[in-house]
Order: structure tokens, then C-alpha cells, then sequence
């Protein structure tokens, strides 16, 4: 697993994506946004991603911000995902990067996991990286596991929904 070299900056931005820090809409877009950015940066000075063969997919909606924030440093394919409507048409470029804003359970991901095929995320739980292994990149790893919901802040088991922070929907 890769994840994310941290500055001043960086802790900036993660304190602003996190579920209790009661941000949503604009400026909720513009971290996750920034952090794909730096993610994407740091992934594509490595040198084993060849733009013209590597496709950024965004998986709806959640991860949408997040991608594009990589698909600009990284100047490679852009592609979306819907797994709620749609089946995975995997994209024909050697490399393919999932994207979502939060990786709780990564169900949704190994879904549709085979060779060639990378996640990226802003979060993930710590039990879904051994699911990913050396195929994952992330802003941060977290031991916090919650199901979204249309609420505030955490009560037990559910907190805010990511989603609908992202789009001001709560």
C-alpha cells in the first residue's frame, strides 16, 4: 500500500475531510479534490504509470472529486463508474485506477478487481488494505468503521455519509 507523504498541508486538508469535522459542499470538494491532486503527483512521479496507458476511473459519486484531483497530475484517461446502475466496463489501457472517496469494506472495488487493476482512496479502513495490497493508494488509513448515513455527526454505528457532505445534501 502506498500512502500519502504528509506536510503541513496535507494534515490541512485530511482535518477538513474527516467525518466529525462538519464541513460539506465547496470546500469539502476542494480537499478532496486537492488530495487527489498531491495523490496523483506523488503516483506519477514514480514513474509506473504511462499517462497514455493508465485510465483515473471515478466510482459514483463519492469518488468523483477525488478523481479528477488525480486525473489533472497525472494527465492520463478519464473514465466513470456507476456500480449501483451500470456493469464495469473495464477500460482498455494497461493500468486502471478505482476511485473512491472511501474504502470501507472494498466490496464494491473487488468486485471488479483483476490484474492491471489499482485502487485509490482518500480513506480506507484498515481491515479492506490487506484486500489491495501493494495495488492501493490513499490519503490516510483510519480504524474507524461506520455506515453512512443522513446525519450530522457519528451516533454509534452510523455517520455522516460522505456522499452527501461532498454534495451538501446534509
Amino acid at each position: 500500500m502506498y500512502e500519502l507523504k504528509r506536510d503541513e498541508e496535507v494534515e490541512r486538508l485530511i482535518a477538513i475531510t474527516k467525518s466529525d469535522s462538519g464541513i460539506s459542499g465547496p470546500r469539502l470538494v476542494e480537499a478532496h479534490r486537492e488530495l487527489g491532486r498531491l495523490l496523483g503527483a506523488q503516483i506519477g512521479q514514480s514513474g509506473q504509470f504511462e499517462p497514455e496507458e493508465t485510465t483515473v476511473v471515478a466510482v459514483l459519486r463519492g469518488g468523483i472529486f477525488f478523481a479528477e484531483g488525480m486525473y489533472l497530475a497525472m494527465g492520463c484517461r478519464f473514465g466513470l463508474y456507476d456500480p449501483k446502475h451500470e456493469k464495469f466496463m473495464r477500460p482498455g489501457t494497461r493500468h486502471v485506477i478505482l476511485v473512491d472517496s472511501v474504502i470501507n469494506t472494498g466490496r464494491t472495488l473487488t468486485e471488479v478487481w483483476d490484474s492491471g487493476v489499482y485502487a485509490a482512496c482518500c480513506v480506507v479502513n484498515e481491515r479492506a488494505v490487506p484486500l489491495f495490497g501493494e495495488r492501493l493508494f490513499a490519503v490516510r488509513v483510519s480504524g474507524n468503521s461506520f455506515v453512512g448515513g443522513e446525519v450530522a455527526r457519528q451516533v454509534g454505528s452510523v455517520g455522516p455519509d460522505t456522499t452527501l457532505r461532498l454534495f451538501h445534501l446534509l
